[in-house]
């Protein structure tokens, strides 16, 4: 039987991508504030989210957080994200306002809707201490995306694989550093996500610093070793299964071959106000992101709740090593720089 792998002595660095907001000193009167919020929640009723397909998602949000809150009904819809960000733009240019949160990568999360003002800044939302508190966080900290650190904070760790291998074509140990992709025996054996893709496109800007590798290694990978595109996740996964490639580059999370669980943002316009600002402390806290692992197997930031036997171990950070948050907006320019100088590696067409 084909069984695919990480390969993972590549995978070398992390990439985060996530949600929610961070360190503020706890206000005095957060209790009285969260009691507010719960009953206006409740009047509310109801809570609005658009994001991705996986049913991992629709039962932390739509059967979990409803058993925390039973008086708050989560409307969630999924899609593809292309399809979801089309459907909410003309919606907001029709004056509809009816999404209070959106599940979705940090490129469109940063661009699409933090340029344009569509965001609400969720920061001063956040009351419960256990949320506020940096103790509970990953390196004493927890993250946001955007420069301001107030629209789209990092609460899960989803390390990139670097590889993905199958393994009636490659042997246990063959691969043993990044620089083994170029062995000329595996030329026209490595299939890669497109670069238009930011999952794929972090990748290889995280090579690209790296000292031990730069722009030397990704010359030749892909200058000497025919890599063969596709914008097709999907199709990536079947022709690895398959044995047409030994090697796939970019988003293919061997598992699931998709990365999930994506980052959550408020909608300046968010209809349902209190109850995203239930969600957004709720999820934040230990028991969302206990809920969260235990669905997903996936690392939470937080570092105040059980890992072993929980979390994928290939999921988990070493609290000793330094990680590059590729999600974070002080990359992206520099990430959009480095993209037409990795796509003038390929062959032209």
């Amino acid at each position: 039987m084909t069984r695919l792998y990480w390969a993972k002595l590549l995978v070398l660095s992390c990439c985060l991508y996530s949600f929610a907001p961070g360190h503020a000193a706890q206000a005095p009167g957060w209790k009285a504030d969260w009691e507010a919020t719960i009953r206006g929640a409740e009047k509310e009723g109801q809570l609005v989210i658009y994001g991705p397909r996986g049913r991992d998602q629709e039962i932390l949000y739509s059967e979990i957080f409803a058993k925390a809150f039973p008086k708050i009904r989560v409307q969630y819809t999924a899609g593809r994200l292309s399809q979801l960000i089309s459907r909410l733009m003309a919606e907001q240019r029709a004056g509809v306002r009816q999404v209070d949160l959106l599940l979705g990568g940090t490129d469109v999360l940063l661009g699409t809707f933090k340029d344009k003002g569509l965001l609400q800044p969720i920061r001063p939302l956040l009351v419960l201490p256990e949320v506020l508190d940096p103790s509970a966080w990953f390196k004493g900290k927890l993250l946001f995306a955007d420069i301001e650190e107030k629209y789209i904070a990092m609460y899960r760790a989803v390390p990139y694989s670097s590889a993905c291998i199958n393994t009636n074509l490659i042997k246990p140990g063959e691969l043993k550093s990044y620089w083994d992709l170029v062995n000329p025996k595996w030329k026209g054996k490595i299939a890669s996500q497109d670069f238009s893709s930011g999952s794929a496109r972090n990748q290889m800007y995280v090579l690209y610093i790296r000292e031990d590798l730069g722009p030397k290694y990704l010359r030749r990978l892909f200058g000497e070793m025919d890599v063969v595109i596709s914008r097709n996740v999907v199709q990536l996964g079947d022709w690895l299964a398959q044995g047409k490639f030994a090697i796939a580059l970019g988003g293919v999370d061997c598992p699931d071959l998709a990365l999930k669980g994506l980052p959550v943002a408020m909608l300046a316009t968010a209809p349902h106000p209190n109850a995203s600002k239930v969600f957004l402390n709720w999820v934040l806290s230990r028991e969302g992101q206990m809920a969260f692992q235990k669905i997903t197997k996936e690392n939470s930031l937080r570092i105040d709740i059980p890992k072993q036997g929980v979390v994928d171990p290939d999921l988990m950070l070493d609290p000793k090593r330094d990680y590059l948050f590729t999600g974070l907006e002080e990359h992206k320019k520099k990430i959009n720089e480095f993209e037409p100088w990795l796509e003038s590696l390929l062959p032209k067409k």
